[in-house]
């Protein structure tokens, strides 16, 4: 694990979420104590928000088991930003675990523990014709 932000890692975090639809920002070293501990903040018009925090791992396998015994500080932090916005439903809380062998695995940090969620593919999301605006 390196403690150094890998910029050249968030700016492909940053453009695989826009590729979904996101607008995203870059969250600079040293913010805010107060908000969550994420590199990226993406957002969708819905009202969606994902705090994702990138960690890079060389060797180890990404697993739900090793995000909590190397991720323990961030998922505390976490953990107490989720506490604070309990009402806010479309809040979404990540660790994006990044290594050169497997690109990103991707879990969401839930009040009470860990689940992988399926990583973004690189091609844009298929839009249904139905319903839609000619």
């Amino acid at each position: 694990m390196t403690s150094r932000r890998g910029t050249l890692v968030e700016e492909g975090a940053r453009e695989l979420l826009q590729v979904h639809g996101y607008r995203v920002r870059v969250i600079p070293p040293g913010f805010d104590k107060k908000l969550p501990p994420a590199h990226l903040v993406a957002e969708r018009d819905s009202g969606e928000k994902r705090f994702i925090r990138i960690r890079k791992f060389s060797h180890l396998p990404s697993t739900v088991d090793m995000v909590m015994q190397k991720c323990g500080l961030d998922l505390a932090q976490f953990r107490k930003h989720i506490a604070r916005h309990i009402g806010e439903a479309g809040y979404h809380y990540e660790i994006w675990i990044y290594s050169l062998t497997h690109g990103f695995r991707c879990f969401e940090v839930l009040r009470d523990g860990i689940r992988e969620i399926p990583k973004l593919s690189l091609h844009r999301p298929v839009v249904s014709g139905v319903g839609g605006v000619a």
